[in-house]
């Protein structure tokens, strides 16, 4: 039985728990009190123990400064145990490299931990990888030494229509060694495409000091559609998977200075990132840029094309100014005299209104930030964001914005999630509901933005069983809670974990429709989607059964 998450996503975040269902302890740790619960199981290969295998676990949620995994080691029959675990959602991953889960889909699996709990039978079943291998060599048949190899899954191609303006990422990325040569093991079964070399259409990390060359895939073809797919099966070796890429791309550089553009002073010390304009969209560029004492910048390894700067924020630091809109072209030799001026940019005021008068939310408010972005239309990219401290009174100040639809979410200056409880619910606009962002014109001083916001403590836990048969292979199971009418709340999606268990905490009073999808990893059968209601109270737990009949017929959601 697999149980995982759906995630959600933003464009901001990069990038969001349950003893047992008989008990109605708190999740949260008592300060001093020494954690209990241990998480345990066993690693077998052909269902034999193996011993001294390492098994990590850590919280799914990501914290700044992120916490280190806490750490096992199977003894001689492959049994293990991690001691004093603290209550929270996490992920475990057993660490022997060449070997991979027997269910592929199935890399770390999700547990949730509670008070004094003994999670016992979190085991793994291993196999030894898949193994591709092969040579890079340039045109003229030389060896191309700490060449980047990137492995494709399958499908990672084949993006539906509101994703083809995102990034293909790699299953792995590889270094060739001194003859050119390269080894990638610990694939799972499947299939797979190689390439080296860069391209727009997927993320490749920067091979810095090193020639760039157009992608191109096995056997030989820059297009991917008829790159040949590597069979993997368990322990198999796919060998003279070779590629020999074209003449290094010629790379150049931009050079210019940042000013102020109402005093034409230079501006040192400005981090900036670049943008390549492919089409109508926009292309991520692992390149950014510093301004020196005297304003001026150099950015080098740039390949012919349209780019673009977007000025970066300081950390824990308000400017009311941006970049204004700069593009400038690479045709075939080194540019100068870039100039990225800074213009002051369109301000939000408004304030934050909590909708409860309990104290001790109002001080945790305080300690929070509003954050706001706005995105380039089709490229998921921001062109600007601002972040701003929550005044005791609720005031806010956004500035340094472009011109656009402005989003609007709260968070901890440390943590990437939304905290936990609060939501925000409406924004009003000299008191006119905005269901959608904030309109920002250029340079506007935007007043009267009331941005509201609920806080919630009820939790609700649950068991999700299953009844005339187990789920198939590859199956994900995923929780999401609404209220009647609306699409989503800000809740960060619970984790189902292992054991069939998740847990919704700082859900507000109110009456909630909780939806069960229960579908392929694939994607290409039809979902079970089971529904219920659930009414809570703050400060409450309500604890629920799930029951899934796997006899009911798929219905997509």
């Amino acid at each position: 039985m697999r149980f995982s998450a759906r995630y959600l996503c933003t464009v901001l975040l990069t990038t969001l728990s349950l003893h047992t269902l008989l008990l109605a302890q708190s999740t949260t740790q008592q300060p001093g009190k020494t954690p209990r619960s241990s998480v345990s199981g066993r690693v077998t290969i052909k269902e034999k123990g193996v011993g001294g295998v390492m098994v990590a676990l850590r919280k799914t949620e990501p914290q700044m400064p992120y916490e280190p995994y806490q750490k096992a080691t199977t003894d001689m029959d492959g049994f293990y145990r991690i001691s004093n675990v603290p209550p929270g959602n996490y992920e475990i991953i057993p660490v022997m490299p060449a070997f991979v889960p027997a269910d592929r889909n199935e890399r770390a699996k999700q547990i949730l931990v509670g008070d004094d709990d003994n999670v016992e039978g979190i085991n793994f079943a291993l196999v030894r990888g898949g193994v591709i291998t092969g040579r890079i060599t340039d045109a003229d048949g030389r060896p191309l030494i700490q060449q980047q190899v990137t492995i494709f899954r399958g499908n990672a191609f084949n993006q539906s229509p509101q994703e083809l303006q995102r990034p293909i990422f790699p299953a792995s990325v590889i270094q060739t060694d001194d003859r050119g040569i390269y080894r990638v093991y610990g694939l799972a079964a499947g299939r797979y495409k190689v390439a080296s070399g860069r391209s727009d259409e997927t993320y490749t990390s920067p091979n810095i000091g090193r020639s760039t060359y157009s992608q191109v895939f096995y056997p030989d073809v820059t297009e991917q559609d008829k790159a040949k797919f590597i069979e993997v099966s368990e322990g198999s070796e796919a060998t003279d998977v070779d590629i020999t890429l074209g003449r290094a791309l010629p790379t150049f550089s931009a050079t210019g200075r940042v000013i102020d553009g109402e005093k034409g002073l230079p501006v040192p010390n400005l981090r900036f990132s670049v943008q390549r304009m492919v089409g109508q969209s926009v292309k991520y560029v692992n390149t950014t840029g510093v301004s020196n004492v005297q304003g001026d910048f150099v950015i080098e390894g740039l390949t012919p094309g349209r780019y673009g700067i977007n000025m970066l924020p300081v950390p824990n630091q308000s400017n009311e100014l941006r970049a204004e809109t700069l593009n400038f072209e690479i045709i075939d030799q080194d540019i100068s005299g870039v100039v990225v001026k800074l213009v002051k940019g369109a301000s939000v005021t408004g304030v934050v209104v909590l909708e409860t008068e309990d104290k001790a939310v109002l001080a945790k408010l305080s300690e929070l930030q509003l954050r706001g972005y706005i995105s380039i239309p089709g490229g998921g990219m921001i062109s600007s964001s601002a972040s701003s401290p929550i005044g005791p009174d609720g005031s806010f100040r956004l500035a340094g914005l472009a011109s656009g639809t402005l989003f609007l979410n709260i968070g901890h200056p440390s943590r990437p999630l939304p905290p936990r409880g609060f939501n925000i619910t409406r924004m009003e606009r000299d008191g006119v509901v905005s269901a959608r962002g904030i309109e920002i014109k250029e340079g506007e001083q935007a007043t009267g933005i009331r941005v509201f916001v609920s806080y919630g403590s009820a939790i609700i836990r649950g068991l999700v069983t299953l009844e005339n048969g187990p789920l198939p292979q590859g199956t994900r199971v995923s929780i999401s809670l609404a209220k009647a009418g609306e699409r989503s709340m800000g809740f960060r999606p619970p984790v189902v974990d292992e054991r069939g268990r998740f847990m919704i905490e700082g859900v507000a009073a109110g009456t909630y429709e909780l939806t069960t999808i229960i579908g392929m990893t694939t994607q290409q059968a039809p979902a079970r989607v089971f529904k219920r209601t659930v009414t809570v109270q703050d400060g409450s737990t309500t604890d629920l059964t799930i029951t899934v009949d796997l006899a009911v017929p798929p219905a997509r959601p």
